[in-house]
């Protein structure tokens, strides 16, 4: 009856033991199965993730790009206008181009030597004219007023007659004061030249035309 007795607990704690080996056996798998599977979501969810960064930063460079491409336009704009704007400015200071707006007329007639005109000359251009004509000739910086032997000048090869007409563009009122003031150029002829008649019209409009003579330049060469 000991034998039964032990062979039956025997087989007993067996069976138990295979019941329990089997169910974690079939617990492992489940839990292996949902690690599979929370795997395999994780891994869609960082697929997903990753393109979508992919994405937005494709859409930042590409926002950069036309950024940059808009300034290097709005750069490239700015310098070719201020190139323009220089060339511009050029060609007025070196008379190649007609120009207009407003100033003052400044007349004399009678007797005045070569000299006065060019003391005049300087003294306009000190009251600020910025473009000055004589007798419908532009006068520029390597502009040369020169005497004739008939009493006539001559202004970079063209002989003017009096009377002598100064075109000066500017502030009117800048350069009416500057002239007209006491002690100044014109009230030194008018006071010593006899025979000389000095007069200053203000002008809201005038024209100073293209500097016609050509200057060559022999020795002077732009540096490259």
């Amino acid at each position: 009856m000991k034998t039964r007795a032990s062979q039956f607990s025997i087989t007993s704690v067996a069976f138990l033991l295979g019941v329990l080996v089997m169910a974690q056996f079939a617990t492992q798998q489940r839990m292996d199965q949902k690690r599979v599977s929370a795997s395999g979501v994780d891994g869609a969810l960082l697929i997903s993730s990753l393109v979508e960064g992919n994405a937005r930063l494709r859409q930042e460079v590409a926002e950069l790009d036309a950024q940059m491409d808009s300034y290097r336009s709005a750069t490239n704009q700015s310098k070719l206008q201020a190139m323009l704007d220089e060339l511009n400015r050029l060609k007025v200071f070196n008379g190649a181009v007609e120009v207009y707006g407003p100033g003052v007329l400044v007349t004399l007639d009678g007797p005045v030597a070569v000299l006065d005109l060019q003391d005049l000359l300087n003294e306009l251009r000190n009251a600020g004219a910025e473009t000055l004509a004589l007798n419908g000739q532009r006068i520029i910086a390597s502009s040369i007023i020169e005497p004739m032997t008939d009493g006539s000048i001559v202004i970079d090869g063209v002989a003017v007659r009096r009377p002598y007409v100064y075109t000066a563009l500017g502030d009117p009122t800048t350069l009416e004061t500057a002239l007209l003031r006491p002690g100044g150029l014109l009230t030194v002829f008018s006071n010593s030249r006899q025979g000389l008649t000095v007069n200053v019209q203000r002008r809201d409009r005038l024209t100073a035309p293209v500097h016609t003579s050509k200057s060559a330049f022999l020795y002077a060469v732009p540096v490259k």
